[in-house]
């Protein structure tokens, strides 16, 4: 930890708020995964916070976050309060979700789901706010802007993407909002093919499997490692690409099984490790590093801070689209 963080003690009033706050966030997930030690740090200014996947410690500021952690709303500024909130939120999202997948030969394990695992943060912040701040007993608050609004909107624009009949947007939402991270990319996958693709391709796994596996690439975008310090126009640049690319390949997946109805797809499984596992003939060289090894991880903090790890929220992110959190005006279906 650094100097400058300091230890919540657990029977302090603020600690057993935020506790509270994460067991609803989780609750309302119903995630059975909860990866946070129970360690709270206070941050001085610089950063909203982070969630640390070394420690397994929650880290919040104090001035921007804990202070607005009050059991109520508060009269004074309720738009801070309601900022404060979704970081909670944010963090209690990537404390429910494992991130890595090395035995899912569809596991993107790379900076490009670190990327997206941000994006599903913030647009669980949104679509949950009004939910969980009423149920924790925070009532009119104001508005609040994601910190990530490359990330935000492209990840949103994936969600209406891919969504359809057969996966609506708030099942896939509360699909992805479980993760694990190294598998958003095969869910959204998943969720087009079953949307877009699921009278042509054989029900049968191993066609699935690969269709899933040619659509990820149309997914995983350049800009997915470095989104989260992009404008929002990146996101919409992103999300733009997207769509060309993914349709271009529907179009091609929809040839093929037109001619070839029998043979499965031709796509390489983005986790090579995982595929070489399941057929040890084809096993060669040394096993690849796990997941996150050897990379920055994701992190928003300033002031050359040490990386907080997934989920870092800093300050002062390039300005994004203003989202109302009002209970009354927010759908929490």
């Amino acid at each position: 930890m650094d100097a400058w963080d300091r230890l919540i003690p657990r029977d302090s009033s603020v600690y057993r708020e935020f506790a509270r706050l994460h067991r609803i966030a989780h609750t309302l997930l119903g995630s059975p995964v909860d990866r946070w030690s129970g360690d709270l740090y206070a941050l001085a200014p610089g950063t909203w916070g982070g969630f640390d996947p070394r420690t397994s410690a929650v880290r919040l500021a104090e001035d921007r976050v804990l202070r607005y952690l009050t059991g109520s709303t508060s009269p004074d500024d309720p738009r801070k309060q309601a900022q404060a909130l979704a970081t909670v939120l944010h963090e209690a999202t990537h404390t429910g979700m494992a991130t890595d997948a090395p035995d899912e030969p569809n596991a993107v394990r790379s900076a490009h789901s670190l990327g997206i695992m941000e994006g599903v943060a913030e647009l669980r912040a949104v679509e949950d706010f009004a939910l969980f701040s009423r149920t924790a007993g925070y009532r009119d608050l104001g508005y609040f802007q994601p910190e990530y609004p490359a990330a935000y909107s492209a990840t949103d624009s994936l969600v209406n993407q891919a969504s359809g009949i057969s996966v609506p947007r708030r099942q896939l939402l509360d699909t992805v909002f479980r993760g694990p991270g190294a598998m958003h990319f095969d869910q959204f996958a998943d969720a087009v093919l079953r949307n877009r693709l699921s009278e042509v391709v054989p029900d049968r796994a191993d066609h699935r499997q690969a269709v899933r596996a040619a659509l990820i690439p149309s997914l995983a975008h350049p800009y997915w490692p470095t989104i989260r310090q992009r404008p929002l126009e990146a996101g919409e640049h992103l999300a733009d690409e997207i769509r060309q690319n993914l349709n271009a390949k529907v179009d091609e997946i929809h040839r093929h099984y037109s001619f070839t109805p029998r043979t499965v797809f031709p796509a390489e499984s983005p986790n090579a490790a995982a595929v070489r596992r399941e057929s040890p003939e084809r096993r060669t060289g040394p096993e690849p590093p796990r997941f996150l090894d050897g990379q920055a991880p994701a992190s928003g903090a300033v002031r050359a801070k040490p990386s907080l790890g997934d989920g870092a929220r800093r300050i002062g992110g390039p300005a994004g689209p203003k989202v109302s959190l009002r209970p009354a005006s927010r759908s929490t279906e």
